[in-house]
């Protein structure tokens, strides 16, 4: 008689009868049964340093009174580098890096303007932490799951910090002898939350979100885009009544309003810590590397706006991208060559593990703003090579949500939705894969930085993106099934390519 894993696993837990009941309920109710709870990163959290073989500190991200907390953002700016030191006024000296960011705000809009809630989610939600590695060595920043609905990155995130805090291994102890390592877990614990319990996982467009949690991209946050009240704010970007999207307000230079207050946390703890490299890990539409048929190109055929094409052979359908890392430093410089460098030594791990695709980021840009406007990629500003990658993630299926309000109008826009529950477990893989290559290969570029950019420019751009407007969503704009969009700049659709080569200079 054979029995699956999933039967398997309660008993091999010594879960009673009881307790497996509800375990096999929560599998069968839950198909988001294997990310962790915030709760959970909590506990994990707590006990990783009694197990630890190495110094850890885990816990709060932001040191606030009593709580252990990791980074102070209590001191004064870095005083070298090219920021707006003016950003609370002409004659007003900013006496904290927690009082710059809140000043950014401080132009008539929304967002957060109390410094004591940077730390916290805008539910309540302390944002937390990890640290471990030598205090002299090159400081690494990692970000994870600021797009709620892209968790793997979360959970990988937490294995490979928990093989690193036993020592065991020369990669690991080269590892922690040459990185100091500062991550940022769930850095949207709000919009991250997957409990059916108590969490909004698909919420229907057009309504604002004051629950306590959800599964979504954005942060929490009703007032957010005017909250079906009022105009958006010059600049908004994220859905309206329900939250921001984190990932377009981190300006690090000071020089635009950081209204999210988890923005603000991570733009203060970047200003505090300052990463010689940030990685910040992210889950992907579901893109090919087929070969397109530009024969069979329809213009036009989604949203009114983009084209549709074919692969050009039947057996290459099934081919689709498992991995696209950014690459974002200043041209020429230093720290170009080291994140390119260590995306090529990440595409190359990958590639020998896993069956599927890899290669440099591009995007469509789908919806309002642009998508480089205020991302990590910002922290090459401040002198950080600013890398990561995106994973496949989601279905197929393209959300239609109101992206601002203009006069009292609602502008459509596209949205990604839930994560696909099948792909989860190869992700969490392919990510836990991907960060030990990448804190390997920084710990050796630490003694041996890199001469040149390892080929990164004759890795492929993905050339195409496959999504679905259901009709519950779109209505008459709904897609017969999924679609083949062309992400090829000669096709004349907006992109976003990540990484400076000469088929795409920045």
């Amino acid at each position: 008689m054979k029995f699956s894993s999933i039967c398997l696993l309660p008993l091999l837990l010594g879960l009673s009868a009881t307790a497996s009941a509800r375990f096999h309920s929560a599998v069968h109710d839950n198909p988001y049964w294997r990310l962790s709870t915030y709760q959970d990163l909590r506990t994990q959290l707590r006990f990783m340093p009694y197990f630890a073989r190495v110094p850890v500190q885990t816990g709060a991200l932001i040191i606030k009174d009593n709580n252990q907390g990791i980074v102070n953002i209590d001191q004064a700016l870095p005083t070298d580098l090219d920021i707006n030191y003016q950003v609370c006024g002409e004659q007003v000296e900013p006496q904290s890096i927690r009082q710059a960011v809140v000043c950014t705000v401080d132009d008539g809009g929304r967002g957060n303007t109390n410094p004591e809630h940077i730390g916290w989610s805008t539910q309540g939600r302390e944002l937390l932490g990890i640290r471990m590695g030598n205090p002299s060595g090159k400081r690494v920043m990692i970000i994870t799951q600021q797009h709620g609905n892209e968790p793997a990155g979360t959970e990988a995130a937490l294995t490979v910090m928990r093989w690193l805090s036993a020592g065991f291994g020369y990669s690991s102890r080269r590892i922690l002898e040459q990185l100091d390592i500062l991550v940022i877990l769930r850095a949207n614990p709000d919009g991250g939350e997957p409990d059916p319990q108590n969490c909004n996982f698909n919420p229907t467009p057009g309504t604002v979100i004051d629950e306590n949690c959800a599964l979504i991209r954005q942060n929490l946050d009703p007032q957010a885009g005017g909250g079906f009240a009022e105009n958006s704010e010059a600049g908004f970007i994220g859905i309206v009544g329900r939250g921001y999207d984190l990932n377009r307000y981190h300006h690090v230079k000071l020089d635009k309003p950081i209204r999210p207050v988890e923005s603000q946390a991570m733009v203060a703890a970047a200003l505090a810590f300052q990463p010689h490299t940030v990685l910040d890990l992210h889950g992907d539409l579901q893109k090919t590397d087929c070969q397109l048929d530009f024969r069979t190109i329809q213009p036009a055929q989604v949203l009114g706006v983009l084209p549709t094409v074919d692969c050009l052979s039947e057996e290459h359908q099934g081919n689709f991208r498992l991995l696209s890392p950014f690459a974002d430093a200043i041209p020429d410089s230093q720290q170009e060559k080291l994140v390119q460098s260590l995306a090529v030594e990440v595409m190359q791990r990958v590639d020998r593990l896993f069956v599927g695709s890899t290669g440099r980021f591009s995007q469509v840009q789908l919806g309002a703003g642009n998508i480089s406007s205020g991302a990590t990629g910002n922290y090459q500003f401040i002198g950080a090579a600013a890398g990561g990658w995106e994973t496949v993630n989601f279905t197929k299926d393209l959300r239609g949500d109101v992206v601002a309000l203009v006069d009292g109008q609602a502008v459509i826009g596209v949205n990604p939705g839930l994560p696909e529950p099948s792909l989860i477990s190869k992700q969490i893989w392919i990510n836990r894969i991907a960060l030990f290559e990448a804190l390997s290969s920084l710990a050796g570029y630490a003694q041996h930085p890199p001469q040149d950019t390892n080929g990164f420019c004759e890795y492929p751009l993905a050339q195409g993106l496959r999504a679905n407007l259901p009709a519950e969503y779109w209505g008459s704009q709904a897609t017969n099934g999924p679609q083949l969009i062309p992400i090829d700049p000669g096709v004349g659709v907006p992109l976003y390519i990540s990484g400076n080569c000469p088929d795409n200079p920045l």
